[in-house]
Formats: structure tokens, C-alpha cells, sequence
């Protein structure tokens, strides 16, 4: 507990201008242009283009245990994932009503919802010729993603979906288990391992996020609550090593 504390305090005490972010502004995070146009640092900043690109990348790693790669398919659902949720979904989450997204100081929301309506289709539209004729099963896995798009960033259902717990299965499970089913995968088995694998990924950057975002706002934390993030990364770390290795294996063998 005392090198948690005296960590926090190192941190804590980097000089106040580089490390504090107002609650409501997020041109300083480490992502955003320190230069140019206010609103296009903003515009810039709400894709959280980082995280969007590891999240797409998933589509290639789920297509690679899958016999047949035919990488076409899934570089156009690696686009329609950048766009369906670097995009469409950040959009809606800065236009929910019950809790405004970051950027919703930099944007209408009539401006947002329209910006998410018009990339969700323009996004799914690079899939949906593969979903309608060739891979049936997309249609299942893209109907679940947009139900999680707009549950989790709408707050839906008296904001049941949004949390961690769903918020890793939309962005880790599905992407690399709609990579896989895109190739024609169907191996039950392996779809399973994949939604844990996928999961367990995004609990690594979800648990991460938590404390940083703290962290640089110069907020105080429980050094128990700040030990048990890091013990969630840990354990996310090894859960994930053991499923990727477990496909690995599946994949070579054939099972």
C-alpha cells in the first residue's frame, strides 16, 4: 500500500499544466492535436482513433483462425468497424441526454446525431454486401453489435448496458469473432474462446483507462480501489495469454 500511495504521489505532483484535464475538456489527452482549429482538435479527439484502430485490428486476429483468409473481407469490416464505432457510437454517446459525452461541449447535438446516423450506415455499408450473400451469420453478429452501439452510448434501458462488463463485449468480443465469421468460420468452440479472448483484451485497456483518466484530472485514489485495477489488469493479462494460446493450438490441429 505504501508504493501504491507513493506512486500516486509522483503523479500526482508532475507539474499541474501538463497533467490536469478539466472533467469536461478533453483536448489534452495524449491523442488530440496540440495544434490547428479548435473544433478539428475536437473532431479529431472524438474518434479516440487509438483505441478504434486496436479495436478493428481485432478483425484481422479473429480472420487468422479461420482455414480460409480472404483478407478483402476483412479489411472491409475492419472499415466498417472504424466508422461504426470510431465514429457512429462515440457521436451518440456525446448526444445522450442523460449524461453528455466529452465532446458535447465542442458540438450540437443535433450535429452529433446526425454525424451518427450518417457513418453508422455509410460504415455498415462496406459489410453489407458480405452479410446479404455470402456470410448470413454477420447479419446475427451485426444486429447484437448496433443493439450494444446504441443501448451502451444512448444510456437505453435506464443505462442498464452501459458499464465495463458490456462495454468489453461490443468492442473486444464482437470484432474478433465477426473477423472470424466473415472467413465462413463456424466452429462453436472457437467462437466461444474468441468472445472470452476478445473480452479480456478490452478489460486490459477499460481497467487502464480508469485511473489515468483520474490520474491526470488530479483526482484522489483509494489505493485499495487503484490496487484492485491493477490486479484486474493481471489477471485480464493471464486470461487472455491462455485463450490465445488455446486458439493457436485449436486452429493448427483442426479440432
Amino acid at each position: 500500500n505504501n508504493y501504491i500511495m507513493d506512486l500516486q504521489k509522483i503523479i500526482v505532483q508532475v507539474p499541474i499544466n501538463y497533467v490536469i484535464i478539466s472533467m469536461s475538456d478533453r483536448l489534452g489527452e495524449w491523442y488530440v492535436p496540440k495544434f490547428g482549429p479548435i473544433r478539428i482538435r475536437a473532431l479529431i479527439g472524438l474518434t479516440f482513433y487509438p483505441y478504434t484502430l486496436m479495436v478493428g485490428s481485432l478483425v484481422f486476429l479473429g480472420s487468422l483462425f479461420s482455414k480460409n483468409i480472404h483478407i478483402m473481407r476483412s479489411f472491409y469490416l475492419f472499415i466498417t468497424f472504424l466508422i461504426c464505432l470510431g465514429v457512429s457510437a462515440h457521436c451518440f454517446d456525446s448526444s445522450a441526454k442523460h449524461s453528455p459525452g466529452p465532446w458535447s461541449d465542442y458540438f450540437s447535438r443535433k450535429f452529433m446525431i446526425i454525424i451518427g446516423f450518417t457513418s453508422l450506415f455509410a460504415g455498415l455499408s462496406f459489410s453489407f454486401y458480405f452479410a446479404l450473400f455470402i456470410v448470413h451469420s454477420l447479419i446475427v453478429a451485426g444486429a447484437i453489435e448496433i443493439f450494444f452501439l446504441f443501448s451502451y452510448n444512448l444510456e437505453l434501458f435506464n443505462g442498464f448496458f452501459h458499464n465495463n462488463i458490456f462495454l468489453a463485449f461490443s468492442t473486444g468480443s464482437m470484432p474478433i469473432v465477426s473477423g472470424y465469421l466473415i472467413q465462413g468460420g463456424t466452429n462453436i468452440i472457437m467462437i466461444i474462446l474468441m468472445l472470452a479472448l476478445g473480452y479480456s483484451l478490452l478489460q486490459v485497456q477499460i481497467q487502464a483507462s480508469r485511473p489515468y483518466r483520474s490520474l491526470i484530472r488530479g483526482e484522489f485514489i483509494d489505493p485499495v480501489m487503484l490496487a484492485k485495477y491493477y490486479e484486474n489488469i493481471l489477471k485480464s493479462v493471464v486470461i487472455f495469454s491462455l485463450l490465445f494460446g488455446l486458439l493457436i493450438a485449436i486452429s493448427v490441429t483442426g479440432f
